[in-house]
């Protein structure tokens, strides 16, 4: 099973006093960091849900390689998949990006990250308040 790694939820868009960018920039590390929690969520939803798929993200992605509108759509088209899926809850209207245009900023990756890690949360406790039967069922050798 993919790894659960701790969503970023406090993106910012911020400049100093002589109007510099000092914000948050997404970079390849935090596009693996979603890719592979949206894996996870939807490897431990199917233990709890009929089984599902989203769809292939592909491998990790290095400082060599480039990221892509597509991508990001592939990013949103898998997070409502998954939700739709399990409990379906509501996370906002996605938005469509294109090449060549305004990419992913910071209020869409504090939603998409902000709805996985609600999803994790709501997942963890379906499965931990899961009811257990107290006694084994079956054939019980008489002595």
């Amino acid at each position: 099973m993919t790894r659960w790694i701790t969503p970023k939820t406090d993106w910012q868009e911020r400049t100093d006093a002589d109007g510099k960018y000092i914000g948050d920039y997404f970079e390849i590390e935090d596009y693996n960091r979603i890719k592979n929690n949206l894996q996870f969520l939807r490897e431990f939803a199917s233990g709890l849900y009929p089984s599902f798929e989203i769809a292939d993200m592909g491998e990790d992605k290095s400082e060599e390689d480039y990221l892509y509108a597509d991508e990001a759509n592939l990013l949103e088209e898998n997070l409502e998949k998954i939700a739709a899926s399990t409990y379906k809850p509501d996370y906002g209207e996605p938005p469509i990006f294109a090449d060549n245009e305004a990419y992913i900023d910071y209020r869409e990756l504090n939603r998409i990250e902000g709805a996985m890690l609600d999803m994790y949360n709501n997942l963890l406790g379906q499965y931990e308040g899961r009811r257990m039967l107290t006694f084994m069922l079956g054939i019980r050798e008489v002595l």
